[in-house]
């Protein structure tokens, strides 16, 4: 499988380049699409589509091929792929339940490879408290289907920070309300990869005690905000509370009973209930610590760890993807391109990602997970 990674800031340019990248009889059959939601879909979408080229397709929040970090662009990794060894699906759930569709997903990729692998995005209303919601539901889904250890690579659309809307889309087909799911044939396509935050777990593990519907309550029998706050050293008074939206500075460890642990962002205040919302799936019982953010060290890390699984488990790649939180560019700034960079040069082939607004991939001798303030990579390889 030869890849090639593609960007331009309208159609027109991509319509340029991407008529350059077929000039030496290469033809692609696959293409992975990040792009700004600010830009016109349906004409990048019918220029692949003209090419016979299929789309996995999902708007950002930033989109980026190797260490080319955009903002309202169009970033496209151009792969040809053997098409049976691939299968597109894509569902809206508006009227739908969409753990129930994604299992049905699931299904027909399982009905058609006997070991499938997936890449996944879902889009959603933002705003939307149930929507939000989407996240270590759809793994367990697929999971449901094809087994614990099914390889399971994504993020969520963005929509540049708008926080209204997101799309998914395919050829001839999108939606703001769904899930596009690329299966993968596991016994030709080989797909390793890895998560990792380089949020650093400080002071004592504390126990979840009170939590109703992602809302924590209570941690070790106290009052859930309280104890954030004095981390956090604020002050905020009712109507502050309201409006308070900590983004990235606050996240919690979350232990896990196998692999490394993952990260549960805070939300939302609610200094009535004495509560705080965790994005993604909490409850009683699991046991968490505060964290620092990352330090630069994550970018050596990142790279390194890489640079471990290529020697341990795929000397050889043909293709990079990666997934990385919206919360990442404002934790890193400029050097976000580092990480991206130190990946890319592990494997030395084309790589193309995007910002999003949450990540799946697996974590270190762990598992399946949804994932916050996470750089989700994953390698392709077909055999």
């Amino acid at each position: 499988m030869k890849a090639k990674s593609i960007k331009g800031n309208a159609p027109e340019e991509i319509k340029t380049v991407l008529e350059q990248s077929m000039a030496d009889g290469y033809k692609p059959t696959l293409a992975f699409v990040f792009i700004s939601i600010k830009q016109d879909i349906d004409a990048v979408s019918n220029l692949l589509d003209k090419q016979g080229i299929r789309i996995f397709g999902a708007t950002t929040g930033g989109e980026f091929i190797d260490g080319d970090i955009g903002s309202g662009s169009i970033a496209i990794l151009l792969v040809d792929m053997n098409p049976a060894h691939f299968m597109l699906l894509l569902d809206d759930y508006s009227d739908k339940n969409p753990t129930e569709l994604a299992k049905d997903m699931a299904t027909k990729a399982k009905s058609h490879f006997k070991n499938p692998a997936f890449i996944l995005s879902c889009s959603m209303d933002v705003k939307s408290e149930y929507e939000r919601m989407l996240w270590e539901s759809l793994i367990r889904a697929i999971e449901s289907v094809s087994g614990t250890e099914t390889n399971i690579w994504g993020g969520r659309a963005g929509d540049d920070f708008m926080f209204a809307e997101t799309v998914v889309f395919t050829n001839r087909k999108s939606t703001k309300r769904g899930i596009v799911l690329l299966a993968l044939d596991g016994d030709k396509i080989l797909v390793k990869g890895l998560a990792a935050s380089g949020q650093k777990p400080v002071g004592t593990e504390k126990t979840v005690t009170k939590e109703i519907n992602n809302w924590v309550q209570e941690i070790d029998h106290q009052p859930a905000t309280e104890m954030v706050l004095k981390y956090l050293g604020l002050k905020i008074t009712d109507e502050e509370a309201e409006t308070y939206y900590p983004n990235q500075n606050v996240a919690f460890s979350l232990a896990r009973y196998k692999g490394d642990p993952v990260l549960r962002g805070v939300g939302l205040f609610n200094l009535k209930e004495k509560s705080i919302y965790i994005l993604g799936n909490i409850k009683e019982g699991d046991k968490i610590r505060l964290t620092l953010p990352p330090d630069f060290e994550i970018i050596e890390e990142v790279s390194s760890n890489a640079e471990r699984i290529k020697q341990e488990e795929m000397p050889e790649a043909d293709a990079l993807l990666m997934f990385s939180c919206v919360g990442r560019l404002e934790q890193f700034g400029p050097l976000i391109g580092d990480e991206i960079e130190g990946v890319k040069n592990v494997f030395k082939v084309p790589m193309a990602g995007f910002f999003t607004y949450g990540e799946y991939g697996r974590t270190k001798n762990g598992n399946n997970e949804f994932h916050a303030s996470t750089c989700c990579w994953v390698a392709l390889k077909e055999k």
